[in-house]
């Protein structure tokens, strides 16, 4: 199995799971070659995670809009912008994507999913922190998220990771589905 390279020297400074105590994960920049494994991350997280705060018409929608290889490559190639996995020895256990608000001068904290059996163990919180160093290396003044107002769990962790609830929106994505969700922020 191929192995994508690890952060290079040159990229932002980010907290490392050796900083962490019993959190033996690594957060390794993702290829395109990773990109069947994001997708298929997303879809297990998504079907175990959503039932019951949106409906399984509005994953599958959003899967295919958001997950798709071409949606997943912009990550890859787009300035200001970045996908990374969580590694906790070979397997993936989650993912993060960011990208700039060029007028706003904020970083997006687009997409941050992590295993359910892997919940508690600090990896979201290195994934958001991550994201913090490269907003910071962009010279961003803030990360900025949406969250479902019903994913209460998420909610809450990110108010602990130093977000606040900035708005509250129903944003229409297509084909008859809205998103209703928290706008949060962290300033840095």
């Amino acid at each position: 199995m191929r192995k994508s390279r690890p952060i290079a020297d040159s990229d932002p400074p980010v907290i490392r799971s050796s900083e962490l105590p019993a959190t033996a994960v690594a957060i390794v920049a993702a290829e395109a070659a990773d990109i069947p494994q994001v997708e298929r991350l997303a879809r297990e997280i998504w079907r175990r995670h959503y039932p019951g705060i949106i409906t399984h018409e509005q994953i599958d929608y959003m899967l295919a809009r958001g997950y798709s290889r071409a949606a997943l490559m912009r990550y890859l190639t787009e300035a200001d912008a970045g996908l990374a996995l969580a590694r906790r020895g070979e397997p993936t256990v989650g993912f993060v994507g960011w990208y700039k608000l060029a007028p706003e001068n904020t970083m997006k904290l687009d997409k941050l999913y992590v295993l359910p059996e892997h919940h508690g163990e600090g990896i979201g919180r290195v994934l958001i922190e991550h994201v913090v160093a490269h907003a910071r290396a962009a010279r961003c003044g803030a990360v900025k998220l949406n969250v479902n107002r019903k994913n209460v769990r998420a909610v809450g962790i990110y108010e602990r990771c130093g977000f606040g609830i900035s708005e509250r929106g129903d944003f229409p994505i297509g084909n008859g589905f809205v998103m209703e969700d928290f706008v949060m922020v962290r300033n840095i």
